[in-house]
């Protein structure tokens, strides 16, 4: 008779704030997973309110969840502290593996089972799922997002985001026996702090793989698809791109590079909203397009600039969804 393997442990960490029924969605979400033999799954809440969830909470969630449920208490506000809270929580369990999902995201059934086909079938130290984002009104004004998937299964990339994602323990582990990694408490309210993690890991010579079948869903609120709150956030999430590479590369090699690129995305604004004010009359709709996609590249040159001089934006200091 051939001997069967132990599966591997997987802590499914969710972390929230201020939103209790999105919460309780995405963990039922996961108690519908379909069991695979490969990975034994247990569930992780990182709660991130001031104030420690009451017991009556606790009770709901945990009689959600059809797997083993933690939980564990961040009292200071911040998406990077709640996660490096929740690292901290998911190493005491001794995990082989630990995923994030956002807490306002529900995973397909097949995840589990299409995470596992792809460890057999790409070794490699992080697996990284496709998110789909639907607007919560396909006819707001400004919903014009499309989710489309760009890569191919099994495709190598440069970092990640925790949205959808698993990875060794080993990489959260102390060293010597790990790499030691946290998330960057700076990034406290601009995001970005998982693409700021997973480049490090790039970094260190591990290899990060696409898995677009494992898939996360998600709605988008009508407070994040209005045209002022997408042009903050091209604003933040440029300043803590920049923010991150002069980190990774050094201020005087990237000098020179991100002066040409801010400038490219100003002018290149500036045009589009230029073409925007005379196809307007005739094309409403192709107008409205071009002067939200020129009005962020706009935001995204002021971004760099922002995050070349080491300031942050506060796009996440407000929760959006209940």
């Amino acid at each position: 008779m051939q001997r069967q393997e132990h599966p591997s442990r997987l802590i499914i960490s969710v972390c929230t704030r201020g939103r209790s029924n999105m919460l309780l969605d995405c963990i039922s979400s996961i108690s519908r997973i379909l069991p695979t033999e490969a990975l034994q799954v247990e569930v992780l809440v990182c709660d991130n309110n001031t104030l420690e969830m009451d017991t009556a909470d606790k009770a709901i969630l945990k009689s959600a969840i059809t797997h083993t449920f933690h939980y564990t208490h961040e009292a200071r506000a911040g998406i990077p502290f709640a996660r490096n809270a929740a690292i901290e929580k998911a190493l005491t369990l001794c995990p082989d593996w630990i995923a994030f999902i956002d807490d306002d995201e529900r995973i397909d059934d097949d995840w589990l089972v299409l995470i596992a086909e792809a460890m057999k079938k790409w070794p490699a130290t992080v697996y990284h799922g496709w998110t789909q984002s639907t607007p919560e009104d396909l006819e707001a004004p400004w919903a014009f997002q499309v989710a489309r998937n760009k890569r191919a299964a099994g495709t190598k990339m440069r970092s990640a985001g925790t949205d959808n994602v698993v990875f060794c323990s080993s990489l959260v582990q102390t060293m010597p026996a790990g790499n030691g990694l946290r998330f960057d408490e700076n990034m406290r309210f601009s995001g970005g702090s998982d693409l700021d993690f997973f480049y490090r890991v790039t970094d260190l010579g591990h290899s990060i793989i696409w898995v677009p079948e494992a898939i996360a869903r998600e709605k988008i609120p009508l407070a994040r698809l209005t045209f002022q709150y997408q042009i903050r956030r091209s604003y933040s999430v440029a300043a803590a791109q920049t923010y991150i590479t002069r980190k990774r590369l050094g201020t005087r090699s990237y000098a020179r590079k991100i002066l040409f690129k801010g400038l490219g995305r100003f002018f290149a604004g500036i045009f589009g909203l230029i073409l925007a004010s005379i196809t307007f009359p005739f094309l409403e709709i192709t107008a409205r397009k071009w002067l939200l996609k020129s009005s962020k590249k706009i935001a995204c040159a002021f971004g760099i600039v922002a995050g070349f001089n080491q300031k942050l934006g506060n796009i996440y200091k407000q929760i959006d969804g209940s």
